[in-house]
């Protein structure tokens, strides 16, 4: 497997988890107790699902150092401009 097809498959693994994590995440906000009790954790999840469809976007980006600045959370977009 190439270095580009490697790379293609883990943006879709992202791009899965963080689909699958953000539903989890709506799961548990049907119970509102849960939802009530835990927001900030929730909060988390869905956290962890936008960096995980970011990091795939940028793996899949032609340019990824200009798809930094499209990323929509400021702690993983200052964090990729380490790199570049």
């Amino acid at each position: 497997m190439t270095h580009d097809a490697t790379r293609h498959q883990v943006a879709i693994v992202l791009g899965e988890l963080s689909q699958e994590v953000e539903d989890l995440g709506a799961r548990l906000c049907t119970d509102m107790d849960i939802a009530m009790r835990h927001m900030d954790i929730l909060q988390a999840i869905d956290l962890i699902a936008q960096k995980q469809r970011s990091l795939a976007f940028l793996l899949e980006a032609d340019s990824p150092v200009s798809a930094i600045e499209k990323i929509a959370i400021d702690v993983l977009r200052d964090r990729m401009r380490l790199f570049h």
